[in-house]
């Protein structure tokens, strides 16, 4: 090809990013900034006083330990559930795998509030565990006393990130090459000794990473520890972020607690990042079929597979099921007994009125609605015209792009919700829904990105670059050639951008006023009422919308 054609291709490579880039730097970095400045700032002038205190207080290192501790136990116990079916799946053939796996992938497209309201639900002291236990032993009083505790916190992570172990370390163990373990065995090693000596340290470039990632989030946990935590003896650094923003109007404080948190979290998307580095280095992947045949499971392990998937699924979706059945369950008699009814669903949408606090909830769902899906719109060309910049593989530029629109990965959503907070102080006349938009916005992105992004890098250069050369623009060329191509891809962002807003929490609770409400934070202060009922009500019906969203999502093309 002309090299001519090149220049204009990457000149195009170039320029299309830099209106999504700017975009990107006002929405996320200018209220990141105008958040961290506050650290610094005392009655109009510099001080240093709240960073000092914030860095080497003891409460500071109190909160700070208990957050790793908590994060650090929650990644111990994802292990323990996810490396054996993970081992299962990659070494016997399982003809349900696909089913399993998207079973057990259920709570990690799950929002948070609806994993706080399914442990409520299922765990809880009224909770279907307990009420099935009491009947079973004839018990007066509930045998499991698990909610608002510190076991609480470390089961709901477990049932949050597990999926993540399960899925990623079982994708690169799918791809190893057998031909090591036949050696191993050809001289004479037993299966445990291959394990250990050959199969577990192939696998621990994958394991390290899944766990920095589970890590991360555990570690980046809110509206789980604010409420299944119940209260401040289990406290970590994004509630304290918020509690001391939201409650006790210390702005200052918030910020410089937002500064240790944030540098906590740069380290540990850099450790992951590296750990992505040396996974996609440390072993190529097989594309043999031969080396991917698996043997039939025994006796011994159709019962282990059978005994682990049963419990799995139990776990999986014992909390989601029993928030549909409970929103049907009510006391409608005197005599207090249970009976199917839908009251709780006539209260929600303002056919029935309510003894308690439940409103009519109708303007809430129709503005997380409205919210996600502006978000899914906007989303399209962002992460478009970004994707974009990151075909030039290996410059400085598209790393540079690459690397701030990955960057809010490393800052939690309450602390990009207390930006917009400050923004919405000052800048009264802004709409509260544009705000909430745009904090939407930062996080989904990164998601998004990484759904496009391999995508876009699997296309051949030289199409494009043959319709250059017979005299299309580099756009052109982009849109009749490429982008047909992207397009499933691009849609399943744009779907994935709306499930995510429509399920968070985290930025929403800090942000959000009386004069904007989303069904999450409609849950939560029914949850905070102990209007179970009328939160599981509430919690089916996102449930629904998030299983029509995935269903629609997986159905146009698996990515």
């Amino acid at each position: 090809m002309p090299s001519y054609n090149v220049n204009k291709k990457n000149n195009f490579e170039k320029i299309v990013p830099l209106p999504a880039l700017i975009l990107l730097l006002i929405i996320f970095l200018i209220p990141l900034i105008n958040t961290l400045t506050q650290a610094f700032v005392e009655d109009g002038s510099f001080t240093l006083s709240f960073i000092k205190e914030a860095f080497t207080s003891p409460y500071t290192r109190q909160i700070l330990s208990f957050t790793i501790n908590q994060a650090l136990v929650s990644t111990l116990i994802c292990l323990l559930i996810g490396l054996p079916g993970a081992y299962l799946l990659s070494n016997y053939e399982i003809k349900s795998k696909k089913v399993i796996l998207g079973i057990c992938s259920i709570p990690f497209i799950l929002p948070s509030i609806l994993v706080i309201l399914g442990f409520v639900s299922f765990y809880g002291n009224n909770g279907l565990l307990n009420q099935l236990l009491m009947k079973l032993f004839n018990l007066d009083e509930a045998p499991l006393k698990i909610l608002y505790s510190y076991k609480a916190i470390i089961l709901a992570h477990s049932f949050y990130n597990f999926p993540v172990i399960l899925l990623l370390v079982t994708t690169y163990w799918d791809n190893l090459n057998p031909k090591l373990e036949s050696s191993s065995y050809v001289f004479g090693a037993t299966r445990i000794q291959t394990f250990f000596n050959v199969t577990l340290r192939r696998l621990l470039p994958s394991i390290l990473s899944s766990s920095l990632l589970v890590f991360l989030f555990c570690f980046t946990s809110f509206s789980i520890i604010l409420v299944l935590g119940g209260g401040p003896k289990y406290t970590t650094m994004e509630v304290e972020i918020y509690r001391q923003a939201r409650i006790n109007m210390n702005i200052n404080a918030a910020a410089a607690y937002s500064l240790v948190s944030i540098l906590f979290c740069i380290v540990l998307l850099l450790l992951y990042l590296s750990s992505q580095k040396l996974l996609s280095s440390s072993e190529s992947i097989v594309n043999d079929s031969y080396y991917k045949q698996k043997k039939p499971a025994s006796k011994g392990g159709k019962i282990a597979a059978i005994l682990y998937f049963f419990m799995a699924i139990i776990f999986v979706l014992a909390p989601i099921l029993s928030i549909i059945f409970k929103s049907f369950r009510g006391t409608i008699t005197r005599g207090g007994d249970k009976v199917f009814t839908l009251k709780f669903y006539r209260q929600l949408f303002g056919m029935e009125s309510s003894s308690g606090v439940m409103n009519d909830a109708t303007p809430a769902i129709f503005m997380s609605l409205k919210i996600a899906t502006i978000v899914a719109l906007l989303m399209i060309p962002i992460v478009l015209s970004l994707a974009i910049s990151t075909k030039r593989k290996n410059t400085f530029s598209s790393n540079l792009i690459e690397l701030i629109a990955m960057l809010p990965i490393a800052i939690s959503s309450v602390i990009i919700g207390l930006g917009y907070y400050l923004i919405s102080a000052r800048a009264t006349s802004i709409p509260p829904m544009i705000l909430v938009v745009l904090a939407h916005l930062v996080i989904a992105l990164p998601f998004a990105l990484r759904i496009i992004t391999p995508e876009l890098d699997k296309l051949p250069k030289f199409l494009s670059l043959s319709a250059i050369s017979l005299g299309a623009s580099p756009f052109r060329a982009f849109v009749d050639i490429e982008l047909p191509l992207i397009k499933k891809p691009l849609i399943k962002a744009a779907i994935f951008s709306f499930a995510t807003s429509m399920g968070e929490i985290n930025a929403t609770l800090v942000l959000s006023s009386s004069k904007i409400e989303t069904i999450p934070v409609v849950m939560y202060r029914l949850i905070g009422s102990y209007n179970f009922a009328g939160a599981c009500a509430l919690g089916t019906i996102l449930i629904v919308v998030c299983a029509i969203v995935f269903i629609t999502s997986g159905s146009s093309k698996k990515v």
